[in-house]
Order: structure tokens, then sequence, then C-alpha cells
């Protein structure tokens, strides 16, 4: 198992590095890591190329009533989640980082 960080202040302070270390070895990515962010790299984090998106077309194809509403349908929507469909996100980020390699860090959601 690999940890993201996202190079958050917070993250980034020597004592969570420290931890990061102890938790996973270096099997975690981020700022001052073995293993650094890639630049410009939200197409290779499944939240920002999956998640996200999912939630807003579920959430919001009735708008909710209020705040407690919201929260809910957020649960509700993230367990509904199909393990076949988390398998395909999981699949599809090895060809994304090939691809990010590939053009060198630049745009490739063109070529999926």
């Amino acid at each position: 198992m690999w940890f993201q960080q996202n190079g958050h202040p917070a993250h980034t302070a020597k004592a969570t590095r420290t931890l990061l270390d102890e938790k996973f070895g270096t099997h975690w990515i981020g700022l001052h890591g073995l293993h650094e962010w890639p630049p410009r790299s939200p197409d290779l984090t499944p939240l920002d190329f999956f998640l996200w998106g999912h939630l807003k077309q579920q959430l919001y194809a009735t708008p909710p009533a209020n705040v407690q509403d919201l929260k809910d349908r957020i649960v509700r929507i993230c367990r509904t989640i199909r393990p076949q469909i988390l398998q395909r996100v999981r699949n599809s980020i090895l060809n994304r980082a090939i691809l990010c390699e590939r053009m060198e860090g630049g745009h490739f959601e063109h070529l999926l």
C-alpha cells in the first residue's frame, strides 16, 4: 500500500514525514519524501480523476435540501460504489502514470 499526500504545509512538516516513514517506509509519495509528487498531477489521483466527479454527478442530480441531506447523500453515494468500479479505477492508475511519463508531465487525458 502507498500513501499519497498533497503537499499541504501540515503534511510536509518534519514530524509528519517522520510518521510517514515509520508507518509506510519508502511507500509514500509527497514533498520532501523519497518519491516526490509529480508536477501538475491531479490526473494521477483517483480522488481527482474519479471520485469528485462521480460524487458531484450523483449528488447534484437533485439539489440537497440542507447540509444534513448533503452529508447523508455523500455517505450513501460512497457506500454504493461497487468493487468492480473501484477495481477499474485502480487499474487505470498505472496507465495514467505511463502516459504522464511519456508526455513528460504534460497533458495526457486526451490519450486515455
